[in-house]
């Protein structure tokens, strides 16, 4: 199996059946054998419910309640549906693509209303066995967008702590609508300041 990280990432309405299909795995996902799982092109799907994942709703409004897979099937909101898939190419590291959407209650920076932030993206990670080898490339300058992030191998990989990290760096610094009735003027408006990636940093957690 080979992951084309190019592919556009499809409209939120054409991906319902993927995210219907996701409903059949419904519960917060288990750890796996990060090597094993991408070197075997292995998959998982799932979906949760988004007030599970504390770090990321710190600070951010109550998010829609869903308690069960038969509430998640009849609303967008308060759900994160996902997909994990390993791929092994010849010549190249283990990789893993991480597939991820959530439709996000915020509050607008401009009117202070509520905005519903749609997260729909796929990521692509290499999987590296060493942390040396992790540090060397986070120390590596300069940095290439379109160079995959790195995850350490670990036989208990944290699926869900993956999922909230890439949840966390897809919410925007200053949420605003794109057009609002009480947009604040140039003076007032909060610059938006660039995320950086919490990967990096989060190594080592991610190796215990």
């Amino acid at each position: 199996m080979t992951i084309d990280p190019t592919e556009a990432i499809r409209p939120w309405d054409e991906d319902r059946a993927w995210r219907m299909a996701c409903l059949a795995r419904w519960g917060m996902p288990k750890t796996v054998d990060l090597q094993r799982f991408a070197r075997e092109s292995q998959r998982v799907d799932g979906a949760f419910a988004i007030r599970r994942l504390v770090r990321l709703l710190e600070g951010l409004p109550e998010q829609s309640l869903v308690r069960n897979v038969s509430v998640a099937a009849e609303q967008d909101n308060g759900v994160v549906w996902y997909s994990l898939t390993g791929q092994m190419q010849l010549g190249r590291k283990p990789q893993v693509l991480l597939k991820v959407q959530a439709q996000i209650l915020l509050t607008c920076q401009r009117c202070m209303q509520p905005l519903i932030y749609t997260v729909n993206e796929s990521v692509l990670f290499d999987v590296v066995r060493q942390e040396s080898a992790l540090n060397d490339a986070n120390d590596a300058e300069p940095f290439d967008p379109e160079t995959p992030e790195e995850l350490m191998a670990d036989p208990r990989f944290d699926i869900e702590q993956l999922i909230e990290d890439q949840l966390i760096l897809a919410v925007p610094y200053v949420p605003k609508h794109e057009n609002c009735t009480a947009a604040a003027s140039p003076s007032q408006e909060e610059p938006e300041t660039p995320r950086v990636s919490p990967f990096g940093s989060l190594a080592a957690l991610k190796g215990r």
